[in-house]
Order: structure tokens, then C-alpha cells, then sequence
């Protein structure tokens, strides 16, 4: 679910960093729905004429230096 918006993403995503830095888009079927100052302010627009989980939203930055981390609990004894 929502691959589609999130692969159309991917495709316009520099052009978005460059175009609304520090921003969040919307994005539903291979359309943005809008660009907006924070993530809770795309959803709560967004959602009063889409059902969430309709739709995705994005940051609108550089994706080149992304870091992800991921934690775990495990213990070796």
C-alpha cells in the first residue's frame, strides 16, 4: 500500500529539496496534493478531503546524506 506514491516520490524528490526546501509535500497516486510548513500541518489539511492512509507525506530535503540508525536490545553474553 502506498508504494506507487512513495516511488513517485523518489522520482521528483531533488527537484522538491530544491524547489521547497525544508518543507512537506503530499502526495496521493502520482499527484502532490500540496507543500507545507510542517508534517502536522499536511495532515491535518490534507485529511479534512482524504482518508488517511490515502496518501503519503514526504520532507522535501536532500536526500543524499540521509542517515538511518537502527537500535537494538540484544545482549551477548
Amino acid at each position: 500500500m502506498l508504494e506507487r506514491e512513495y516511488q513517485y516520490f523518489e522520482t521528483i524528490a531533488s527537484q522538491l529539496a530544491i524547489d521547497h526546501p525544508h518543507k512537506f509535500a503530499v502526495i496521493k497516486g502520482e499527484q502532490v496534493l500540496g507543500i507545507y510548513d510542517t508534517m502536522e500541518q499536511a495532515l491535518e489539511e490534507t485529511a479534512r478531503a482524504h482518508e488517511l492512509g490515502t496518501f503519503i507525506v514526504q520532507p522535501c530535503e536532500d536526500r543524499s546524506n540521509i542517515v538511518q540508525r537502527f537500535h537494538s536490545r540484544v545482549a551477548f553474553a
